[in-house]
């Protein structure tokens, strides 16, 4: 009997560091506009604009504007090339995107919590720090491109709640910076399919069935990852 092979996932982008930089400041609003919805963001995407470009904030809860703020700083570490280990990136970004609502931010979950889902209350397992590192290092050496390792790591990270908080705007960014220091494009889950996205992550919590990681991972991969696409010009010889 064949074994039923797994679903590829090749790099969509191959992108220069100009490049990468320019997409990600020329989308930037809509980055943590998209983001932001993770931490239940309340402001429209002008309102989120007026903060990010023109530090105004009319008519937006104190809180929203310290969503708004603290995931584009995040969004900006993706521009600085520190080397350390991606997990100590990962608490670096958990540390400014869960300021305000995690217990201890940037520290890897000691507790026990409960996560609301579509299909009722989720318990996440509780992972050592060397347990998260081992899977971290586990998914990096896979044999999978680099957009692929992005993909499961941020699965990972929502899935297993490493942090106290803000783990999925945390899962994210640091698929991002996978993405980002390897000229793959960027990774954002629009409006638009939002809650296409909840019901599959749902489903993925909520089971180890294999379809349901192979179904998020392949929306993810087709409706979540832009680049730069440029107009081919095919040049006719007379």
């Amino acid at each position: 009997m064949n074994e039923e092979k797994r679903p590829t996932f090749p790099d969509k982008y191959h992108l220069s560091r100009k490049e990468s930089v320019y997409l990600l400041k020329k989308n930037i609003v809509e980055l943590v506009y998209n983001a932001g919805k993770f931490e239940g963001l309340n402001t429209t995407l002008l309102q989120t604009e007026e903060i990010i470009k023109y530090n105004r904030a009319n008519n937006v809860a104190v809180d929203d504007v310290l969503t708004v703020v603290n995931l584009k700083r995040g969004f900006e570490i993706l521009l600085n090339d520190v080397q350390e280990p991606l997990l100590e990136t990962s608490k670096r970004i958990n540390r400014i995107v869960a300021a305000e609502d995690a217990l201890f931010p940037g520290e890897i979950r000691t507790g026990g919590v409960e996560v609301s889902t579509i299909q009722g209350r989720y318990v996440p397992p509780m992972l050592t720090e060397d347990e998260v590192n081992n899977q971290y290092g586990e998914i990096m050496n896979q044999e999978i491109s680099d957009t692929e390792k992005a993909l499961r790591l941020f699965l990972f990270i929502s899935k297993n709640q490493i942090f106290w908080n803000g783990n999925v705007g945390t899962a994210l960014l640091i698929a991002n910076k996978i993405m980002f220091s390897n000229g793959l494009g960027l990774l954002s889950i629009p409006e638009n399919v939002f809650m296409k996205f909840n019901e599959l992550l749902s489903k993925y919590c909520n089971s180890n069935l294999l379809v349901n990681e192979s179904n998020i991972i392949s929306f993810l991969y087709e409706q979540c990852i832009f680049g730069i696409n440029y107009l081919k010009i095919i040049q006719h010889t007379i």
